[in-house]
């Protein structure tokens, strides 16, 4: 059984500062000691010289994740009355994207909204969920960077010991590298009609491991319980087959209106060049899909296959036909429209770019782990979730 044994001391580091703490400190024999005051206050996940309060990861989580770490600390000094060095930030600001993503993951952390408060309209009783899945590519590290890297930094511990300088701590375990300079992190996204609510989410995992995660976060907004559910995703064939398995309940898997876009206006200048026939041709076969479906538009791209020679502008064709064929079943835009449903999935094109602007700043790499840990972190505040996240943090702010 733990006793008392007195008060301990341990700095703390706040949003007001660095500060001496004293509390209670409990031991017993063969369970060791603790001070249980540590974990009501939110410090117990640091060591006992560099606890750091939620107040504190707070500010430099804010700042970190808009900016490079370099510059946030500073800020958090300056600004943030939160004395702390570069590297410290950078480690807490990590530590804490991932925890922030394990929460969301697991359910742990809440989502801000679900279905019931997705209306249609203002003050309509339907209720319409969106969901948009894709790839962005992150810069990464390498495991031939991070071989030279370790190397560089094993000669300098013998140098300093050759000078008598010890070496205090053990060199780090060895973190992987990719095999690639840019990995691809998955991105999913649920919003309302009127671009109001957003649960958006990210993982480095691999495309079979995406839809057990992407039915995770379905749960937590109760999409299933939408009267109208619409995914709208790229041509990417392994989106569609993840999204089909993960939404089971789903009312429509469309084709996002301005990725065929792109393929029927490649097509086109392929075949009639940069020129007015070109764009003519392509914005007649794009007003036929929306408003007859793609009958008209295979017919229109056999009509132009009689016109040209060329195996090249042959092959555009039949890469346009097989591309529209594959994906019959997500075409349906004369209904979908007819339906007020949108086409396009700017929504989460856009929740792509916010979520990579603190990874791609000038120089930035990232182990690929940590970098779908920072989008989760910005997806958390662009989620509406920060507020059921920080109150410890809040309250020792106040």
């Amino acid at each position: 059984m733990l006793r008392a044994k007195g008060r301990h001391a341990a700095r703390v580091l706040t949003a007001g500062g660095e500060v001496e703490l004293s509390r209670p400190y409990f031991w017993a024999g063969g369970e060791g000691g603790a001070c249980p005051a540590d974990a009501g206050l939110g410090i117990d996940g640091g060591d006992k010289f560099a606890r750091v309060s939620p107040g504190a990861r707070e500010v430099m989580c804010r700042l970190g994740v808009v900016q490079d770490f370099a510059g946030a600390a500073k800020d958090a000094g300056r600004i943030g009355n939160v004395p702390v060095g570069r590297e410290k930030l950078r480690q807490v600001v990590e530590a804490e994207a991932a925890a922030v993503a394990a929460a969301r993951n697991a359910g742990a952390l809440p989502a801000s909204w679900s279905a019931a408060d997705a209306a249609v309209d203002e003050g309509s009783a339907r209720t319409r969920v969106y969901e948009g899945t894709d790839g962005v590519m992150v810069p990464t590290v390498t495991q031939a960077e991070k071989d030279k890297r370790r190397q560089a930094h094993a000669v300098r511990r013998q140098q300093r010991s050759a000078a008598g300088v010890g070496n205090a701590r053990p060199l780090a375990p060895a973190r992987p590298g990719t095999d690639q300079r840019f990995k691809e992190v998955k991105v999913g996204a649920f919003y309302d009609q009127r671009k109001l609510l957003r649960h958006a989410f990210a993982t480095g995992a691999g495309s079979k491991d995406y839809g057990p995660l992407l039915k995770a976060h379905a749960l937590q907004v109760a999409f299933d319980r939408a009267d109208e559910t619409i995914s709208l995703v790229d041509g990417a064939r392994w989106i569609a087959q993840q999204v089909s398995a993960a939404l089971v309940l789903l009312g429509a898997l469309l084709l996002d209106f301005y990725h065929l876009s792109e393929h029927v206006y490649d097509a086109a200048k392929c075949c009639l060049g940069d020129t007015p026939a070109a764009a003519e041709w392509a914005a007649a076969r794009l007003a036929e899909v929306k408003a007859l479906g793609v009958a008209p538009v295979l017919a229109a791209i056999h009509a132009l296959n009689k016109t040209v020679r060329a195996a090249a502008k042959r092959e555009s064709l039949r890469l346009l036909r097989d591309y529209l064929t594959d994906r019959l079943d997500m075409l349906g835009y004369p209904a979908a429209l007819a339906r007020g449903w949108d086409i396009g999935s700017g929504p989460t094109e856009a929740e792509c770019k916010t979520l990579t602007m603190r990874l791609k700043r000038p120089g930035a790499r990232w182990d690929l782990g940590h970098a779908a840990a920072m989008m989760n972190l910005k997806a958390m505040y662009e989620s509406g979730q920060a507020d059921l996240y920080w109150p410890k943090a809040r309250k020792a702010a106040a």
